[in-house]
């Protein structure tokens, strides 16, 4: 496990100069107007003390990544499953009528996210465009995933997760290309105490999420789900934005590898 910190800011006079001198290298992109410099750094880094010091100072970006060797990956009992690839938005997406087109907004919050209930089929604008990709999510729905017909047919049927449908927007006809997984499963358990984790209550709806969970192993469930695919019953996220997070068993992620699915990444839980 290889804990990473992207690092990211618009550099001032000698303070990229202060980075090379450390051998951090820095990848930079200009334009008229600004001039971002990026970076990644590792906490084993001999750097990283200093630096650590320096994203506080000199208030700069910083995205935490954690990395697994597929060693600890198959190890795991079950682990959460996260999209590396988004494509398109649910339609309609003018002022987020997605939202009434395709859920039961009865006990949404707008104000923290909380609460949508699918419906209705997600509409798209187009079929997804794959390339060498097979699951993906879309902008706005972080605990829905999306794949090939054949992908569900060969990969999950198989293990008891069901499909519904996704249809062109404009026609409301189904798209060929691409199902929803039917993930309407919420676990029975919740997740070990999350004691050290930032959360966020919501101002209007007094309901709780936590921050997204970045850093090391996912936590895992008081009790081990039955299911090979399943939502937590916490929340996550900040702002106007909420989901759920997924978790597959690792019968499921066994065959997501033998059959070289690519569009999605995963955290082991502890």
């Amino acid at each position: 496990m290889k804990i990473i910190h992207r690092v990211s800011f618009t550099p001032k006079i000698g303070q990229l100069e202060t980075l090379r001198e450390m051998s951090v290298r820095v990848e930079e992109s200009s334009s008229s107007l600004v001039r971002l410099v990026t970076f990644d750094i590792e906490e084993s880094n001999s750097a990283w003390p200093i630096v650590e010091s320096l994203i506080k100072k000199w208030n700069m970006g910083d995205v935490v990544i954690t990395n697994f060797t597929m060693s600890e990956l198959k190890k795991a009992n079950s682990l959460r499953m996260i999209t590396n690839w988004h494509d398109g938005y649910p339609q309609p997406e003018d002022d987020f009528g997605y939202l009434s087109a395709s859920f039961d907004l009865t006990e949404f919050c707008d104000k923290c996210g909380i609460g949508k209930y699918q419906n209705a089929p997600i509409r798209l604008a187009r079929e997804p465009i794959w390339g060498k990709k097979h699951i993906l999510q879309v902008h706005w729905l972080y605990d829905e995933f999306f794949v090939l017909p054949d992908v569900w047919k060969n990969v999950f049927k198989p293990l008891g997760v069901g499909c519904v449908p996704v249809v062109h927007h404009k026609t409301g006809i189904e798209l060929k290309t691409v199902v929803q997984l039917d993930l309407d499963i919420i676990a029975d358990s919740e997740l070990q105490p999350l004691n050290d984790q930032p959360y966020e209550i919501c101002t209007s709806c007094r309901r709780k999420k936590y921050l997204p969970i970045s850093r090391g192993l996912f936590p895992s469930f008081v009790a081990t789900p039955t299911n090979q695919i399943v939502k937590t019953r916490e929340y996550f996220g900040s702002g106007a934005s909420a989901w759920r997070s997924i978790i597959i068993s690792s019968s499921l992620f066994q065959q997501i590898t033998l059959h070289k699915l690519k569009g999605v990444k995963f955290m082991p839980c502890n």
